[in-house]
């Protein structure tokens, strides 16, 4: 095996609270993320010449170190003391700095592929310790699905079933810094008592609209001040009959959750007038289903 094709799958934040900073210059976070299907695509193959390179359709994605998909190639070889080089080749679609995860994504599936490409099939574990060191969104990839984050985002709790209904995304094309979001907030050093109940998600309680009411996101207040668009668009969600809307992570994308799938594709026929806007379905993919 020369090459490997992989999706690369996005994710929205369900909730999110931010709990306080910690002594380390990390935020203390627990959230709920659910992993959606749309996609980049990575293709990996394996070359004579050593070092790693990237090449991409999307003219704003950085081609260096800078870049995850490098870094984490650059990290997996590290850790395999392998000597050949690799070409990666990203196509992308999910928007950059909306919230929804896209770099991290790209990353935790380098990682995989390189794994299955090279036969070294590390263990989910060894998978993790590398993503952790990639960023905090990185060990929720290398799963997928649906689970509940702590700390600063590499403490994950996978729950049995998915969100199983379809998801509207409205991305406005407003680049909100997650580093600008944390600082704005203005957190000391003491620590928010704020916890999700685990417990066992049941499908029957996804249709019911009392199970999102404590479903919040302390970034919105922040951002909806700076960006009252945000704060709009997602009323204008809610007034479509969703079930849910809010901000995924520290934006600029907006989710709403429907009961049907025609439901969320009359309001995409809305919303894409003016913004670009998918229907996604949530779905589970990952170590499983690559190695």
């Amino acid at each position: 095996m020369n090459s490997v094709l992989l999706p690369s799958y996005a994710k929205i934040n369900l909730c999110l609270f931010v709990k306080g900073k910690r002594s380390d210059g990390y935020h203390e976070i627990e959230t709920l993320i659910q992993q959606v299907n749309l996609k980049d695509d990575i293709e990996l193959t394996i070359r004579d010449e050593p070092g790693i390179e990237l090449s991409c359709d999307h003219p704003d994605v950085p081609r260096g170190e800078e870049n995850l998909c490098v870094r984490a190639a650059t990290h997996f070889m590290q850790a395999t003391n392998i000597q050949r080089g690799i070409r990666i080749k990203l196509h992308k679609v999910i928007p950059m700095g909306a919230g929804l995860g896209g770099g991290s994504s790209n990353a935790a599936v380098v990682l995989m592929g390189l794994s299955k490409l090279w036969q070294e099939n590390l263990e989910p574990h060894q998978l993790l310790d590398l993503a952790s060191q990639l960023g905090s969104d990185v060990p929720f990839f290398i799963e997928g699905g649906l689970a509940v984050a702590r700390g600063r985002g590499e403490r994950l709790y996978f729950c049995e079933q998915i969100l199983d209904k379809p998801v509207l995304l409205v991305y406005p094309r407003i680049n909100i810094s997650t580093a600008w979001a944390y600082n704005e907030l203005n957190l000391g050093l003491t620590m928010n008592e704020k916890n999700i109940k685990l417990g066992h998600f049941k499908v029957k309680e996804f249709n019911n609209v009392d199970f999102y009411q404590e479903f919040k996101n302390d970034f919105e207040k922040v951002v909806f001040e700076k960006f009252p668009l945000l704060q709009k668009i997602k009323e204008q969600i809610s007034e479509k009959n969703s079930l849910f809307s809010g901000l995924s992570g520290s934006g600029s994308t907006l989710f709403g959750i429907f009961r049907e799938r025609h439901e969320a594709l009359e309001a995409k026929r809305f919303f894409e007038k003016k913004y670009l806007t998918f229907v996604t379905d949530p779905l589970k993919w990952g170590y499983g289903g690559v190695l």
